[in-house]
C-alpha cells in the first residue's frame, strides 16, 4: 500500500490519500465521509489554536444508510482523524466515554 499522504483542499477539510475527509462544521461538529458515506461527529473547537476535541460516542449512524456504526468503525474513524490532524499540524484531543456518575450530575446532598 503506498505511503499516506494529506491534503487540505478547502478551509476546515483534510483529505487522505486513502479515500477519507473529515471536514470541521464550524464551532461544533465535524462529518467524517469515507466512500459514498458519511457521518456526524460531535465536537467543539479548544482554546488552542488549530485545537478540536471529538466525541467519539456520538457516531450513531452512517448516512445515507442509516446503519449503525460498529465499534470497528468508530475506531478506525479515530485512528484515521487522528492521523489527519497530526499530519496537517492540528491538535485533536479525544473525550473519553461519558461518565453519568460524574459530580455534575450528582444530587446535591442536603
Amino acid at each position: 500500500m503506498p505511503e499516506e499522504s494529506f491534503t487540505e483542499p478547502e478551509p476546515n477539510v483534510i483529505a487522505s490519500s486513502q479515500g477519507f475527509t473529515v471536514r470541521v462544521l464550524g464551532r461544533t461538529g465535524m462529518r467524517y465521509a469515507e466512500g459514498d458515506r458519511t457521518l456526524w461527529i460531535d465536537s467543539e473547537v479548544l482554546a488552542a489554536p488549530h485545537g478540536i476535541v471529538m466525541y467519539p460516542e456520538s457516531m450513531k449512524y452512517w448516512e445515507p444508510s442509516g446503519d449503525a456504526v460498529a465499534p470497528e468503525d468508530r475506531t478506525r474513524v479515530v485512528s484515521n482523524t487522528q492521523r489527519a490532524f497530526a499530519a496537517c499540524g492540528h491538535e485533536l484531543e479525544v473525550a473519553p466515554p461519558f461518565d453519568p456518575d460524574s459530580v455534575a450530575l450528582r444530587p446535591r446532598q442536603a
